[in-house]
């Protein structure tokens, strides 16, 4: 009898051992998963940018509309800045980007469609009737972006090969261009990737190399489906400076990188608009 308890007894521990054994598997199991989820879905979007896009359009806050740029969010429509901004109009035929700056009053006429627009979606107001686009300036992209003086007037855009201004980059390709004497490189990726290579997570990834340095940026949207509309030195520092269209899913984003805003480590587009489908 005593034998067979000490035989019930050490099957029990045995048992008990194997259920902790699977018990911490299971766990660890989870755990890395949930890893892998938190580090895709960290990656899902970009960083917020710290400038401003903005486009004339829809802005009721639903589908087939322009989201409030995340510098504005949580600040009512009624008190967006007007100051600092420009208006930017590219020539693909004359390879040009000219830039306007705006003075604030204008800017408030301007933008009057769009904080309307915000501003009934914030309120549900029915009341009223919303300010009209102009149709002559429905095209224009206006950005702002605190740190940033701009100067008015016209600045080359690089001409590709093919004698265009646009390219579809090749995922994965390193560029190696130049602006003047300047040397630099970048690299568009589609999504991020292991240490081993192994792919995780979604979005367009752009890498630049200029001055020795290395510099990040997670573009957010889908990487199988990117545009660089602009590429030239917008804002006068020399550097090269980009503006990407980056589409996929039923959605559309400009992303405009100024290279006098890099930073060490992942930075984020130094200004954003996202568009949603229906």
């Amino acid at each position: 009898m005593i034998r067979h308890h000490e035989h019930q007894a050490h099957h029990r521990a045995a048992m008990t051992q194997r259920h902790s054994t699977a018990l911490k598997n299971a766990l660890t199991t989870v755990l890395a998963a949930t890893t892998v989820v938190a580090s895709a879905s960290a990656f899902a979007g970009p960083l917020p940018a710290p400038g401003a896009l903005l486009r004339q359009g829809e802005w009721g806050g639903s589908v087939g509309t322009f989201l409030v740029p995340a510098p504005f969010e949580g600040t009512s429509a009624t008190r967006w800045p007007m100051d600092g901004w420009v208006v930017l109009l590219l020539d693909a035929q004359a390879a040009t980007l000219t830039i306007r700056p705006l003075a604030a009053a204008e800017a408030r006429e301007l933008f009057k469609p769009i904080t309307d627009q915000v501003r009934r979606a914030e309120t549900q107001a029915q009341e009223g009737e919303l300010q009209q686009t102009p149709d002559d300036v429905a095209a224009d992209l206006y950005v702002r972006v605190p740190s940033v003086t701009w100067k008015a007037g016209s600045v080359p855009i690089h001409r590709f090969k093919n004698g265009g201004t646009t390219l579809l980059p090749e995922l994965g390709y390193r560029f190696q261009m130049k602006l003047n004497d300047m040397p630099y490189a970048f690299t568009v990726q589609n999504g991020l990737r292991t240490e081993d290579g192994r792919p995780y997570g979604e979005g367009v990834q752009f890498s630049l190399e200029i001055d020795g340095e290395r510099f990040e940026y997670d573009l957010g949207g889908f990487g199988w489906d990117v545009r660089l509309n602009a590429l030239g030195d917008f804002d006068g520092d020399g550097k090269p400076d980009f503006l990407f269209g980056i589409g996929g899913s039923n959605s559309g984003h400009e992303a405009l990188i100024l290279s006098t805003q890099a930073k060490p480590g992942k930075n984020p587009p130094t200004a954003y608009l996202t568009g949603v489908g229906c």
